[in-house]
């Protein structure tokens, strides 16, 4: 494994965290999207939700010194989705041309920080994390449930990271 393998798999990871993400909001209404759940929640609905979902990979880019666009303002739903279009192409053009430098995993700190690497990762797991609770208010508002059946997109979602842990750990990766 190498430097070209690790792109590929955090490229992956990525498009399959995306891919889960699609299919949870898929065939939401506009108004199921914005339906708020709960007044003492800080993301009360599923826009929200995605809201910040875009918010936060634009910041860790950013972060990184690597802009995946400019920052993130407006909540209407349109402008959400076109900005987590938009964060879906950019990021694997930034893993693809990222220096060396910025595959290894450097977490912020005064000293600098935080790497391309670094942000897919936290981003990946972060958009998961929100992903399911996305999946979960559309229960409570009594959307029309998802089909069960052979739905392998959590999982590739999931065990694109851990495939990425699992190299890292037992392959000795070089670059």
């Amino acid at each position: 494994m190498d430097e070209e393998w690790f792109r590929k798999m955090l490229i992956e990871a990525h498009d399959n965290q995306r891919q889960h993400l699609k299919w949870i909001i898929g065939g939401l209404s506009r108004e199921e999207l914005a339906k708020t759940v709960s007044p003492d929640e800080q993301f009360p609905s599923i826009q929200a939700l995605l809201w910040h979902i875009a918010a936060a990979e634009t910041y860790w880019f950013y972060k990184s010194g690597h802009s995946i666009g400019s920052r993130f303002e407006g909540d209407d739903l349109d402008t959400i989705l076109k900005k987590l279009d938009e964060n879906a192409e950019r990021i694997p053009e930034v893993i693809n041309t990222c220096s060396l430098e910025q595959l290894r995993i450097v977490p912020p700190s005064p000293e600098g920080g935080p790497s391309v690497s670094w942000a897919s990762l936290r981003t990946f797991l972060h958009a998961i994390y929100h992903t399911a609770q996305i999946a979960k208010i559309r229960r409570m508002i009594g959307a029309t449930p998802l089909p069960t059946e052979d739905n392998t997109l959590w999982s590739s979602a999931i065990d694109s990271v851990l495939n990425i842990v699992h190299g890292l750990l037992h392959d000795s990766i070089q670059f």
